[in-house]
């Protein structure tokens, strides 16, 4: 991948860009390059480490006090590898912290910037790390909970779980600095986000499927036994797939009698074969022959 293509992968929101405009109207662009350059680092921790591990980049999205990195991997790369991922931006701000007070131990910056300095990057990475979806502490929650809940699960808890923070989060902040732009800005960002991310999570959870039926390197640390009646609609059980597990799945017939099916050969039946519609008895009789 050559550096033109790299650097095509970053784009910037358009409520970045207001920001930028209201920035230049009330005479406060210098802070606005400030949290721009800080979120910047940011945002190239994660796409290092991305490109480091080999992943498929899409685009980086810059706005105020974050961005998005979309790739291609779509939830089934090791845990190691998505949780590294998800702190190289936090980790940024650790050694930013250094080079701030630097500039103060320099004289290169007066001591009310770096005071400001301080507070942008306090700021930027304590929100970041919010339990919010699609922020880096949302990142964590879904990792986290992928690999103990069913992904379907997963993804409604952290839906519901960022909703909530947001809320409260705002509740909070506007008590604190009242009639404040850039947080009625943001929360309706995020609120929209995870709108389009609840609107959408059936289009995320099979890619999911499907990434997991093309690669089967889901990281899998345990083996996990799923019990399904005969009549249940394949995607219902796929509906019970966690992260990291690899399934077996006991289908019991109405006789008393069960049959063992691997999830690959679920996979297999539902995406390759084209069986959306089948039943567990379906899957358990084609896989008898």
């Amino acid at each position: 991948m050559n550096i033109s293509k790299k650097i095509n992968h970053f784009h910037i929101h358009p409520i970045l860009w207001a920001m930028i405009a209201i920035g230049i109207v009330t005479g406060s662009f210098l802070q606005l390059i400030a949290i721009f350059l800080i979120v910047l680092i940011h945002e190239l921790g994660h796409y290092g480490m991305a490109l480091y591990y080999r992943w498929r980049i899409r685009s980086v999205m810059l706005w105020p006090f974050g961005g998005v990195m979309e790739t291609d991997e779509h939830h089934t790369r090791p845990l190691k590898e998505e949780l590294a991922v998800s702190l190289a931006g936090p980790v940024q701000h650790l050694w930013l912290y250094g080079v701030i007070w630097m500039l103060g131990w320099m004289q290169w910056v007066s001591p009310s910037m770096v005071d400001l300095l301080f507070l942008y990057n306090t700021s930027i990475l304590i929100f970041n790390l919010l339990p919010v979806w699609p922020l880096d502490g949302g990142h964590l929650l879904f990792l986290f909970l992928s690999h103990r809940f069913p992904f379907v699960k997963a993804q409604a808890y952290v839906i519901i779980c960022s909703i909530v923070c947001i809320a409260f989060t705002v509740l909070i902040s506007l008590l604190i600095f009242p009639f404040s732009l850039t947080i009625v800005l943001l929360a309706c960002f995020l609120l929209w986000e995870n709108r389009l991310e609840w609107k959408q999570r059936q289009y995320t959870f099979l890619r999911y499927l499907l990434k997991r039926h093309e690669d089967r390197n889901d990281s899998v640390h345990t083996l996990h036994a799923i019990h399904v009646p005969e009549d249940m609609p394949i995607h219902h059980i796929f509906h019970r797939f966690k992260r990291g597990t690899h399934h077996h799945i006991y289908v019991l017939f109405r006789n008393q009698s069960r049959k063992v099916i691997d999830e690959g050969e679920c996979l297999y039946y539902y995406f390759t074969l084209k069986q959306s519609s089948a039943s567990a008895k379906d899957v358990a009789e084609w896989s008898a022959m």
